[in-house]
């Protein structure tokens, strides 16, 4: 897939990629390359977040996912080790063109999203689930990003590719595209500790009491998932991606969708008035902070192709 978030997308239909099995003897075995996903303390998004990277094992090959990476000053915690499938990750996420995972980087995913996208591809279902805040990157994002039927291709499309190049099995795609679509539970968990940390409201403990509080969550969490794989579809489709309608249409679901859950749980009498006041003022300063934070970060990424380690202030969230 070829993309600029100033010209024109070429999207690849999913129904059109298939497993070509023609010129298939004679290969060898597919590799394993051992890899890993580190996080190292950041502040970019929100106080106290880390930036993930992804690195081969023996530290010769780096995606940096706009940002740091191996050699690169800093602490560095592991995160994730994954037995990768060389051939096909070096087809669908080159580290020197991570962006052809498919996202675009603060719109549709940021770093955490392109290492869970580089984890995809190896035998372990592992992600990026312990570095610092991946839960909001999770919330809002996803956990592999919006557009998740282009990832889809995209996987489809670069295990052909590598399937020319050495045998691989069916099993191995439909295990891959499988963890794509099952994110639910790792996206409801994440929803209930950006409330319980953002919002101010004791999801754990009400949930605990109340069996419709999490009932509720996971109708939001759905509603959420379809509605910004729709508005990425759009956009996504069209000759030319409008960067700024399709931020403010993402701003606007998450925003209408988060207050009318505040609003069920006041309106139950989950929450009295005065912590439906907070969660209204925590949840409006968390989305006008984290969406003025991103915007500047994709600026930072394109004048410098890095990013602003001093955008995320603790005022703006705190």
């Amino acid at each position: 897939m070829e993309n600029n978030l100033e010209g024109e997308i070429n999207p690849i239909d999913p129904g059109e990629i298939v497993i070509d099995k023609t010129h298939l003897a004679a290969r060898d075995k597919f590799s394993i390359l051992k890899t890993e996903a580190y996080a190292m303390p950041s502040s970019t998004y929100v106080p106290d977040d880390s930036h993930t990277f992804f690195v081969s094992e023996d530290k010769t090959l780096c995606w940096a996912n706009h940002g740091r990476c191996w050699n690169d000053k800093g602490d560095r915690v592991l995160v994730a080790s994954q037995n990768s499938y060389k051939e096909w990750l070096l087809e669908f996420c080159p580290p020197d063109d991570y962006d052809k995972c498919g996202l675009f980087f603060g719109f549709n995913g940021v770093c955490h999203t392109y290492a869970n996208r580089e984890l995809l591809i190896g035998e372990f279902d592992v992600s990026v689930k312990d570095a610092s805040k991946n839960f909001v990157v999770v919330a809002i994002f996803g956990k592999y990003g919006m557009g998740l039927k282009n990832l889809k291709a995209l996987i489809t499309e670069s295990f052909n590719n590598a399937n020319f190049k050495v045998e691989m099995t069916q099993d191995m795609l439909d295990t891959v595209l499988a963890r794509v679509d099952n994110t639910f539970d790792d996206e409801t968990e994440a929803w209930k500790q950006l409330i319980e940390n953002y919002f101010f409201v004791p999801m754990t403990e009400l949930i605990k009491q109340h069996e419709g509080v999490l009932d509720r969550l996971k109708q939001l969490v759905t509603t959420l998932f379809e509605g910004r794989e729709s508005i990425f579809e759009k956009h996504f489709n069209q000759s030319v991606f409008d960067k700024g309608q399709f931020r403010e249409e993402i701003f606007q679901l998450l925003s209408s969708n988060i207050f009318a859950y505040l609003a069920f749980l006041h309106d139950n009498n989950y929450i009295d008035d005065d912590q439906y006041n907070k969660s209204k003022q925590g949840a409006t300063k968390f989305l006008e902070g984290l969406f003025g934070v991103v915007e500047g970060q994709v600026e930072a990424v394109q004048a410098t192709g890095e990013l602003n380690q001093e955008l995320a202030k603790k005022e703006l969230f705190m």
